[in-house]
């Protein structure tokens, strides 16, 4: 029993990580089209129309046969079907065009100027048209053509899209920001974003999905506050929503489309040849077209997505509810398992301790807050894509997954190998040189004058000397450069911070002649501790002090050598302080390390979750090096 209940939650566990599968039917390719600028499906699924850099516009039925074509005499910037069959082609030919359901010209309108982007209702109720070098949204009449109004937007604007019900249209501008307008072209509110708009979606609730050069579409609810970012590999070329807006389609410029449920989950994603450049949903949602640069139209079943996205919400609920039934099951069985052992009376000696208890609180409770907190924190945001103040999205392993996708954390980890082998050196050999010098010194005096001597060095600030050995460095007035040039060899005179082939060991060389004080002082201690009968007998059998160090004082030092080298390896792992004062991980990514990508991840990237996993996975191998140092040190004993 005990083991069928183990495999149902780690079958239960198992589905709420992975995201659900989605068939693909059979693309097409578009020829003449050249690169994909805009798709639109009707309302009932059965027609999609497509323009590209072709000058030409096409209208395909669902399998892909193609009905008609129509040319825009140049590139094309958009294209709309409405529920009543016409076409409406905006081209940079200045053109405004409608067609019939059979490819016949209704009307044709001259704008002046390059048509940008044109969106349109189903109903064609409203068809606003964005304008080359214009401030103002054009409203057209779709009966004939006619400009029947313009919304002032006082900005440039690159992307517009009207809600599916004709109730809210949504403009991307120049500024950084989406202006959300009403049926009556009446700004609503402005939602900024946190970099340049490439494209955007308005849902019939009057929610927002912003595609943008960030690699991220940033979502926001109908009352205009941004609750969720949704994360891609790429510039976002095109975003689009469902009919109900429960669900959000993305390309990206690396050929990467997405489905994303509305709380920002990532549902699917695939990746095909050549940029991605549009999506857009069937009216039921379950079906998803992408276009490519290459005048590609690929054709996902996303139904799959859909379904598996509740099923999975489902399954993730039910699995809390079994944790918290587990955990009650737990507290009880602890509880019986004390009564049994008569051993409930520790309650009772809490109580009659409760003073000091009382006392330790507050140190309990600053541990737990600034210790154990923010270690869970991280451990429980790790599996999640993390915006804080905002809607937080569980994503499972793909945290982890990215972390084997990441070329910065590849570079880093190879970077990181070569650390710790120096950085193993420079903790062990110097100092222990040292430390035996001293010890070997025949005056005390002496001995505790150097000692005094090396240990002073302590109270220099660790930035301050990384700030004088990067001055050091400097390949204008720098030490370094400024002695090769005194000595006549200003041939190897070096920008040794600057070139990704000495970036690495420049900081490798920095604290030379690495005498670390502590471990200096662990040596010392080490050889202090040494009977001095062992010395005494092993002169009187002959040993030279080569012998006596190599037979008596090494193995006597293993303890020290041990817990030097866990506290190193600790120390190489987490470390990225110096390479962010001195390089900041550059030339290039020649200095980066795991730990720095965190960092970077986390202030630069507000990719909180990404850092957590990161963090979460130097965790994990400092715990191993933890567990092999007190197994160690066990052995000791």
């Amino acid at each position: 029993m005990r083991k069928l209940t183990q495999a149902a939650m780690a079958f239960l566990l198992l589905l709420t990580l992975f995201p659900a599968v989605v068939q693909a039917e059979e693309g097409w390719s578009v020829e003449q089209a050249g690169n994909i600028t805009s798709i639109s499906v009707s309302e009932d699924g059965s027609r999609i129309a497509v323009g590209g850099y072709g000058a030409k516009a096409f209208v395909f039925d669902s399998s892909g046969k193609q009905q008609f074509a129509v040319d825009a005499k140049n590139v094309v910037t958009g294209v709309n079907l409405l529920n009543n069959g016409t076409l409406i082609v905006s081209s940079d030919d200045r053109h405004l065009y409608a067609y019939d359901s059979a490819g016949k010209l209704l009307w044709d309108t001259n704008m002046k100027r390059q048509v940008k982007d044109v969106s349109s209702s189903p109903d064609g109720s409203i068809i606003s048209v964005i304008i080359q070098n214009s401030t103002e949204l054009q409203y057209m009449d779709g009966e004939t053509g006619e400009v029947k109004g313009t919304a002032d937007i006082s900005i440039g604007m690159k992307s517009v899209s009207v809600s599916g019900n004709g109730q809210w249209v949504a403009v991307g501008a120049t500024d950084q920001y989406i202006h959300l307008l009403d049926s009556e072209g009446k700004t609503v509110r402005k939602m900024g974003l946190d970099s340049s708009v490439e494209s955007v979606a308005v849902s019939d609730e009057g929610e927002v999905a912003a595609g943008t050069t960030a690699y991220a579409v940033e979502l926001f609810d109908k009352d205009g506050k941004r609750d969720a970012i949704l994360a891609a590999k790429d510039i976002v070329t095109d975003v689009a929503f469902t009919r109900d807006g429960q669900f959000i389609g993305v390309s990206d410029f690396s050929g990467n489309f997405y489905v994303f449920s509305r709380d920002g989950k990532k549902l699917w994603e695939t990746k095909v040849g050549g940029a991605g450049r549009e999506v857009e949903f069937d009216k039921e949602g379950k079906t998803l077209y992408g276009g490519t640069e290459q005048g590609q139209i690929h054709k996902y079943d996303v139904g799959a997505a859909v379904e598996g996205a509740k099923k999975q919400a489902r399954n993730q609920a039910l699995l809390m509810a079994a944790i918290g039934i587990v955990l009650v099951l737990l507290i009880v069985l602890g509880l019986y398992y004390l009564k049994k052992r008569n051993r409930l009376g520790i309650f009772k000696t809490i109580w009659r301790s409760k003073l000091i208890y009382l006392g330790l609180a507050p140190s309990f409770l600053l541990l737990f807050v600034f210790l154990y907190y923010p270690a869970f924190s991280g451990l429980f945001h790790s599996l999640y894509d993390w915006n804080p103040g905002g809607r937080t999205t569980f994503v499972g392993l793909d945290n982890f997954k990215r972390m084997f996708e990441d070329p910065y954390v590849a570079k880093g980890m190879g970077n990181l190998g070569l650390l710790i082998v120096t950085g193993l050196f420079k903790t062990l050999i110097p100092p222990l040189i040292v430390a035996e010098l001293i010890y070997f010194l025949r005056s005390k005096k002496m001995q505790y004058w150097f000692r005094t001597a090396f240990t002073a060095s302590m109270i220099i600030p660790g930035v301050a000397m990384l700030l004088i050995w990067q001055n050091l460095y400097d390949p204008n007035i720098g030490l370094f450069n400024q002695l090769l040039n005194g000595l006549g060899l200003g041939t190897f005179a070096h920008a040794w911070l600057g070139d990704p082939n000495t970036a690495l060991w420049a900081i490798i060389f920095i604290g030379f002649p690495f005498i670390g004080i502590l471990q200096l002082l662990v040596f010392y201690a080490g050889l202090l501790a040494i009977p001095e009968e062992l010395i005494e007998s092993a002169k009187m059998d002959g040993a030279t002090l080569p012998r006596i160090i190599r037979s008596i004082h090494l193995p006597l030092l293993a303890g020290q050598f041990k817990f030097l080298i866990i506290l190193a390896l600790i120390g190489i792992v987490q470390d990225f302080n110096g390479i962010l004062i001195v390089t900041g991980g550059g030339p290039m990514d020649s200095t980066y390390v795991p730990a720095l990508q965190m960092y970077y991840a986390a202030t630069k990237f507000d990719d909180l979750g990404y850092a957590s996993a990161l963090g979460v996975a130097m965790f994990f191998v400092i715990l191993f090096i933890t567990i092999i140092n007190l197994k160690f040190l066990k052995s000791e004993e």
